[in-house]
């Protein structure tokens, strides 16, 4: 059971992704590889490191060939994440991360490859590994450019600066970098995450080609779902997000993404639930369009909800009247 268990991914799926450099939508491939899992699993929002397992390098290489038989016949892009980092070689070894690349080149309908890291395993020589693919990318969940909330909400263990540094490697060695934003983490109001996640935006912007805003959602067995069983915590708003992507693109010529995960659920990202599919909708055309216009009119009686929040939110988590 374990066996047949570890030589499938934990998850694959086929969607639409913006492919920047030929500035067009085409087809993606997602896949989690089952890995021994990050190392870190401190941050109190993930819960990620539960899908983990003990698997061998020959597994990994099999879950990710089992993906494959699924694969589109035309172009697309493939993402390989592994709840981990794919450059530490914990998870994936040096000679697993060579086959891969050369399971990547040997296949010209895969147009570009996304992987994820933590910005520790950033170097040169593992970035040359995978050199032989014409257009790499290479994520890094930063979640803020505040290095108090970073540490001191989220937990995530480095420093902008360490981004920073990371990031610059992957540009220099010829990869592009995406940065993972996150909205509303733990302690952060509603107003302080959006204004937290366009500046942000800001100060990565001469490091990434690309922003993933991800909207927090509330996982198992994590530190944030305690809060929110004690209704200290609540997910962001689906308003926020388009905010905040307006915020972020009228600024910067840069690719911005938000997968809204959980969306309309009381756990996930969510309105009043009447019109959570539609902006939840509303943000994955603007995935593959980059075209702010998909936001324009829309409403619900719910929004007015929303700006108060926003309003008050001085009072609410401050110490200023309104």
């Amino acid at each position: 059971m374990i066996s047949a268990k570890s030589k499938k991914p934990v998850a694959a799926w086929l969607s639409y992704d913006y492919f920047k450099e030929e500035q067009r939508a085409i087809k993606c491939l997602t896949v989690i590889l089952r890995t021994t899992g990050c190392y870190w699993r401190k941050c109190r929002m993930c819960g990620f490191w539960h899908e983990s397992a003990d698997v061998t390098q020959a597994d990994i290489l099999a879950q990710l060939e089992h993906s494959l038989r699924n694969s589109p016949g035309d172009d697309f892009i493939l993402k390989i994440f592994t709840s981990g980092s794919f450059l530490d070689e914990r998870e994936i070894s040096r000679n697993t991360r060579r086959e891969i690349a050369a399971m990547v080149k040997a296949r010209k309908e895969i147009r570009k490859l996304i992987v994820e890291t933590r910005p520790e395993f950033m170097n040169k020589a593992r970035i040359e590994d995978l050199n032989s693919i014409e257009h790499l990318e290479i994520a890094i969940g930063l979640e803020t450019a505040d290095d108090f909330i970073r540490s001191n909400y989220i937990n995530k263990g480095f420093s902008f600066d360490n981004y920073r540094t990371a990031a610059e490697i992957a540009n220099e060695c010829g990869a592009t970098v995406k940065t993972y934003l996150l909205l509303k983490p733990p302690f952060v109001s509603e107003k302080r995450a959006i204004e937290d996640v366009i500046k942000s935006a800001e100060l990565v912007y001469p490091y990434s080609t690309t922003i993933s805003l991800n909207l927090c959602n509330v996982q198992k067995y994590t530190q944030l779902e305690y809060l929110w069983t004690k209704k200290y915590y609540r997910p962001p708003w689906l308003w926020s997000a388009i905010e905040a992507i307006k915020g972020i693109k009228r600024n910067h010529e840069i690719v911005v993404m938000s997968d809204p995960v959980g969306a309309g659920h009381i756990r996930g990202p969510h309105n009043c639930g009447s019109c959570d599919s539609t902006v939840k909708e509303a943000i994955q055309n603007f995935n593959v369009t980059q075209d702010l216009s998909v936001f324009d009119c829309m409403y619900c009686d719910c929004k007015a909800v929303w700006h108060t929040v926003l309003r008050f939110d001085k009072f609410l988590f401050g110490s200023e009247p309104v």
